[in-house]
């Protein structure tokens, strides 16, 4: 199993290049990659680091707007021959859900904009994978019931899952089991670690600080090894269900980020490096 990171925008830009080439130098093996990075595969070759995904949900496939669904569906193809061309496995599929409409009639949504968009996958040999961020409770794909609904209404090689135990945990879902439940649509996976705010959790519960936010404000995210995950159990369900592929550091632990020094927040990937490496094989 590789361990990669990538940069999602939580701290100061930096040129990829530049990027890959610190990586490389800090002991990682593999990024996840900008959409649409011109020759990011040559770049990643030049440092000897694997292209595992492309970053950002490129498609929001749930929308009772036709044309709009055709225009979701118009960008996950030319995403999807970009990542063929560069020769990247994976790419992001967004699953924010109507507003206004019930959970079937959501997945029923989903379904319906997903399938071209999945054919296509097939066609070029890409996979979709879904992350399991709630998004305060907007989002479709992010606890294991939900999982199991789009896959019956969804039964397609294409589509699979990048399991964040960040985003579980917080929501009192057991992540050892989602993996080993689902281990088979585990097509890439990331790492990222969370850490409970105690007195905010007391205040105000699960619900969270800000309204219209489930869970915001009682908890942090933090880099592996520095909140409640258990790494150790996560990596070995990884290894357990057969996952080949990149474990992905994503970098949102405030601590590091919340600064303009570049260098502060890379320090924040050195830790993670550090920790997680010994543990892989």
């Amino acid at each position: 199993m590789k361990l990669g990171y990538f940069h999602n925008g939580h701290f100061p830009p930096l040129a990829f290049e530049d990027f890959v080439r610190w990586g490389a130098a800090n002991g990682y093996q593999a990024i996840d990659v900008p959409l649409f990075e011109p020759d990011a595969r040559a770049v990643c070759e030049r440092h000897g680091l694997a292209p595992t995904s492309t970053v950002g949900m490129i498609c929001q496939p749930i929308t009772t707007d036709a044309a709009e669904r055709r225009a979701q569906a118009a960008q996950a193809r030319r995403a999807l021959d970009y990542a063929a061309a560069e020769q990247i496995p994976n790419v992001w599929l967004g699953h924010r859900m109507a507003p206004d409409l019930g959970f079937d009639a959501n997945v029923r949504l989903f379904a319906e904009g997903a399938a071209p968009v999945l054919d296509h996958a097939l066609r070029v040999g890409v996979r979709l994978v879904m992350e399991n961020w709630a998004d305060g409770g907007r989002n479709l794909a992010y606890a294991p019931a939900h999982w199991a609904a789009i896959f019956d209404a969804v039964p397609h090689e294409s589509l699979g899952l990048c399991p964040d135990p960040s985003h579980l945990v917080w929501l009192g879902i057991d992540y050892l089991r989602a993996v080993r439940e689902f281990g088979s649509r585990v097509y890439h996976a990331h790492a990222k670690d969370t850490e409970f705010l105690p007195e905010a959790q007391y205040q105000y519960g699960c619900i969270g600080v800000e309204r219209g936010k489930v869970g915001q404000g009682t908890y942090r995210f933090r880099i592996p090894g520095f909140g409640v995950v258990d790494w150790p159990a996560y990596i070995t369900a990884l290894l357990e269900v057969g996952f080949d592929g990149a474990l992905v550091v994503e970098h949102e632990d405030a601590f590091w980020t919340s600064t303009t020094d570049a260098q502060h927040a890379l320090n924040g990937l050195v830790l993670a490096q550090r920790f997680l490496s010994p543990l892989l094989v």
